[in-house]
């Protein structure tokens, strides 16, 4: 017996997994409070296969980014206590802040817009929590412990010798594969050399890192483990404001109600030549086979309509096929769709809101292309010398100003910057070297003392720009006030 033949036993025990009208409570809530484990049956369609790729690239790309080496640095790196993050060749700095804004923002509107067109896409084809369980822990789960119905019955039964083996088998692969993803997490923050290296060694030479990955192993037992399906209808907040960005014309996964219903089981009609499938003419495509609620993985029934707990998945589309395949029906009674086509009304994809979403993204991109081409590799911040004096009063009538010039070089060279008074004479730089050094990727904080007369002071303060350079490449002035008496 294939599994989506199977029973209603993956569903807790409920004698009849399908309800007939839609409820106001969590599917996964029995009616005294309690949790209703969900045993998902799994049935591989046409769209099981593509999600698996997409999963699967996924999972790849996360595992190999820390590993992979772009102009001699890691890919990914995200060094917090440098606070410098590298992706892809280019190393961003704390003082890049505009770019973490363009980021987020573009996220933002990504997520608006694909959500007013593709409606939860992200749910059911990309997000962790997906992939991670229903690509990686689901198949160990039914590796070791079997179908839906078996793993039901399994939890049900008493403890038995090989309910211990299988439990533990089956937690000793998570837990391997969550210490593979808890690792690859933090090379991505603390460098996969790095990483290597304390791997060699004892743990409790490094005991930060080693209690970092012990707890995201542990937060990953509880979520893949046990939470599960809570996350998405319990805690995500993607859940609660995706009303807001979906209309009627939002691409869904949705049951033709005016096919499928009223809903009827195929009968069975005996003759003379035997026995044929004959259904009544008043009798819509759904067979209400129960199917399409043991695969989805957060136990609702689709055919209530869109509901906060659909996650977008397409279960329910790969089972509901394989149904229509078996009793020659055509395909498509659950499918991707909108409201307004199942309400037989025309769907606009261009609308206002796909439209302001387009134009927005469109403008972010552009301001980021422009930020991103115009960035300078170096930085400079002029502070005045920590003295109990702002200034110093030298021989005769000669002030000084005590500064900190400090230089970040983003480039991947060492550079010299040169540093000059422009347009007062009178006014003399002293500099320990100039030019003066500073390291590929380095950050320098160069002494600067300004020796002037008093002179030049009109009411105790005079402005003056000094030149910061690196020939032929870069050029930059800076204006700073001098201070003296006010005499």
């Amino acid at each position: 017996m294939s599994e989506e033949q199977q029973g209603t036993e993956e569903r807790g025990g409920d004698a009849d997994p399908v309800e007939q009208s839609f409820r106001d409570t969590l599917y996964t809530v029995d009616k005294q409070g309690r949790r209703r484990w969900v045993y998902p049956s799994l049935v591989k369609g046409a769209i099981f296969h593509k999600r698996r790729i997409v999963a699967y690239c996924l999972m790849a790309v996360y595992l190999s980014m820390p590993w992979l080496k772009v102009g001699g640095e890691q890919a990914v790196f995200l060094d917090l206590m440098q606070r410098r993050f590298t992706f892809f060749g280019v190393t961003y700095w704390a003082t890049d802040t505009i770019f973490l804004l363009f980021v987020l923002t573009g996220l933002a509107l990504s997520l608006f817009l694909f959500t007013a067109l593709f409606g939860r896409v992200w749910c059911g084809w990309a997000c962790p929590e997906t992939v991670f369980l229903e690509f990686l822990f689901r198949p160990i789960e039914r590796l070791v412990e079997g179908t839906a119905s078996q793993r039901a019955r399994l939890d049900r039964s008493p403890w038995t010798l090989e309910k211990i083996c299988k439990k533990l088998l089956k937690h000793a692969l998570c837990a391997y594969f969550a210490w593979v993803l808890a690792s690859t997490f933090l090379a991505y923050f603390i460098g996969s050399e790095i990483l290597i290296t304390m791997m060699k060694g004892s743990p409790l030479d490094n005991p930060v890192p080693f209690f970092l990955t012990l707890i995201m192993m542990g937060v990953m037992a509880f979520q893949f483990g046990w939470f599960r399906e809570q996350f998405c209808t319990v805690l995500c907040p993607y859940a609660r404001f995706q009303s807001a960005l979906m209309d009627d014309n939002s691409i869904v996964v949705g049951y033709d109600v005016a096919r499928g219903e009223p809903r009827g089981k195929v009968r069975k009609a005996r003759g003379g030549c035997g026995s044929q499938e004959v259904s009544s003419d008043e009798k819509g495509d759904c067979i209400d086979c129960g199917l399409c609620v043991r695969v989805c993985p957060t136990g609702i029934d689709i055919r209530n309509g869109l509901q906060l707990e659909c996650v977008a998945c397409t279960s329910c589309i790969d089972a509901c096929n394989s149904i229509m395949d078996k009793v020659e029906r055509p395909r498509g009674l659950i499918r991707y769709t909108t409201e307004n086509a199942l309400s037989g009304k025309d769907t606009r994809i261009l609308r206002p809101r796909v439209f302001l979403y387009l134009c927005l993204a469109a403008l972010y991109c552009g301001l980021f292309a422009y930020a991103l081409f115009t960035r300078a590799e170096t930085d400079i911040t002029i502070l005045r010398g920590a003295v109990d004096s702002p200034f110093e009063r030298l021989s005769g009538d000669l002030i000084v100003n005590h500064l900190h010039l400090k230089i970040s070089n983003k480039s991947k060279e060492e550079k010299k910057y040169a540093f000059a008074i422009l347009d007062a004479e009178e006014i003399s730089l002293k500099v320990p070297l100039n030019p003066f050094p500073v390291a590929a990727g380095g950050i320098q904080t160069v002494p600067l003392f300004v020796q002037f007369p008093q002179s030049v002071l009109e009411g105790g303060k005079r402005k003056i720009r000094i030149e910061i350079r690196d020939d032929p490449e870069f050029r930059k002035v800076e204006t700073f006030t001098l201070l003296g008496p006010n005499e």
